[in-house]
């Protein structure tokens, strides 16, 4: 259990270098909203230039390493994210239930007990959006694993628990299914060549 949690944190130190670097980068340069399919890489090149997804794109590498390390497909990523639109800016929406959901994948309060063991506060969550992001894959993958390897099974419970509420779960599922179709669109109107993986 160590190591891997040694490794999980040597993981998220490497993430916050490739943030720091593509805010250097980004800086740098004003980015153009004219996609070029010829300097398209990846679909994440053009994935993140217009709302409501721009306001990710200085964290695009943490979202590709994020999904690297926790073997889950980045367009999931891109998708919870299209669902949650949290504010990278440190502000938290407040739920019905008195909680908070904090950063770009709207991360629980309820949640922090989990990420303990990797120093990760309520306060990083909502002031670092690669943190933030670092622990919703960490999330994913612990659901998905609970689940038994289900995917769709772990990313409603992500969101709400399908023993607790089957309707919640199932809707998050289906907005979650939506976004992702709508990445495969975009990607494959704008550049056939690089278009996304279907889900």
């Amino acid at each position: 259990m160590l190591r891997i949690l040694s490794s999980l944190a040597a993981a998220l130190a490497v993430i916050l270098l490739l943030h720091n670097s593509t805010l250097a980068a980004e800086a740098e340069k004003q980015p153009s909203m004219a996609v070029s399919c010829a300097a398209a890489a990846h679909w994440r090149d053009i994935a993140y230039l217009k709302p409501p997804m721009d306001r990710y794109r200085e964290l695009k590498n943490c979202i590709a390493w994020t999904a690297y390390q926790f073997e889950l497909p980045e367009e999931l990523l891109y998708a919870v994210l299209y669902v949650e639109r949290g504010e990278v800016n440190g502000k938290c929406s407040a739920n019905t239930n008195g909680t908070l959901d904090c950063g770009p994948a709207q991360i629980n309060e309820v949640r922090a007990g989990e990420l303990k063991d990797f120093k990760l506060s309520m306060a990083d969550l909502r002031h670092k959006p690669c943190h933030n992001i670092w622990a919703m894959g960490y999330l994913l993958r612990r659901e998905i694993e609970r689940a038994d390897g289900h995917i769709w099974r772990g990313v409603g419970n992500y969101h709400y628990h399908y023993s607790v509420n089957p309707l919640i779960h199932e809707r998050y599922v289906g907005r979650v299914r939506r976004a992702w179709q709508r990445l495969v669109r975009l990607s494959a109107e704008l550049c056939p060549q690089e278009a996304a993986a279907k889900p």
